[in-house]
């Protein structure tokens, strides 16, 4: 009898690419990466994310109206991101929420711990981004993702909450589970993983998604480059016709 709980991401992958009779192969190596055709395709794996396609989806539908501005959060422990990983990430939703590329920047350091990233749109959307990798070690990451309007306010956290909460909590005399299901089709696997699945599936679900993916890395890690760029001018960054 099959079943949709899964602890490896492969087994997973294999079960949508089977459900939705996708004849094509790929497979997630132990690092993040993901292979296809004995090539390594780039992934973006926030994209599938059910609260920024949710963010995404308000944005598209004009539910929120005359969108003007973003605020970003993204903090993680040191041994779990490095902080360019997290910038990449940021700047991409920036982009891919907004509908445009970044036209310019500047960005203030705290050395290879924290920065700050003011960011223009090209079509005038102001962003504005933190990012920090000081959390103690083992501590879940932390993110909130604004979407401020002339009519209405978004975001991908309930109000006041500074801590993503859980569905189920169970505790013993010696530990604390939680439990959240995040995928209406597969089950057993974290966050991540789930969306690197999703992402995966993506890839070879639809045509043109690696070519558009991999043009978009190459531009993420331009804009890095023009953020430190910033901090050591102390100006901002002017990015030459978008992508």
């Amino acid at each position: 009898m099959k079943t949709n709980f899964f602890t490896e991401r492969n087994t997973a992958l294999n079960f949508l690419l089977e459900k939705y009779q996708v004849k094509k192969n790929g497979k997630i190596t132990a690092c993040g990466c993901f292979e296809s055709e004995n090539k390594k395709v780039v992934l973006l794996p926030w994209r599938v994310e059910r609260r920024f396609v949710e963010l995404k989806n308000l944005i598209d539908n004009k539910t929120l109206e005359d969108v003007s501005t973003f605020r970003f959060a993204h903090l993680a422990p040191a041994d779990d991101k490095t902080l360019d990983e997290l910038i990449y990430q940021e700047l991409d939703l920036c982009e891919w929420l907004g509908g445009a590329p970044v036209s310019r920047l500047f960005a203030v350091f705290n050395g290879e711990k924290a920065v700050n990233i003011i960011v223009k749109l090209e079509n005038d959307l102001s962003c504005s981004v933190e990012c920090s990798i000081m959390l103690p070690s083992g501590a879940a990451p932390i993110s909130r993702h604004e979407i401020i309007a002339r009519r209405g306010v978004a975001s991908d956290q309930v109000v006041d909450t500074q801590v993503s909460q859980s569905s189920i909590y169970t505790y013993t005399a010696e530990t604390e589970k939680r439990f959240t299901d995040i995928d209406a089709e597969i089950f057993g696997l974290s966050q991540n993983d789930v969306n690197l699945v999703r992402a995966g599936f993506k890839v070879l679900d639809e045509a043109g998604t690696a070519e558009a993916w991999a043009t978009q890395d190459k531009h993420l890690l331009n804009l890095i480059k023009n953020a430190k760029q910033s901090e050591i001018n102390s100006k901002t960054s002017i990015i030459e016709g978008g992508k």
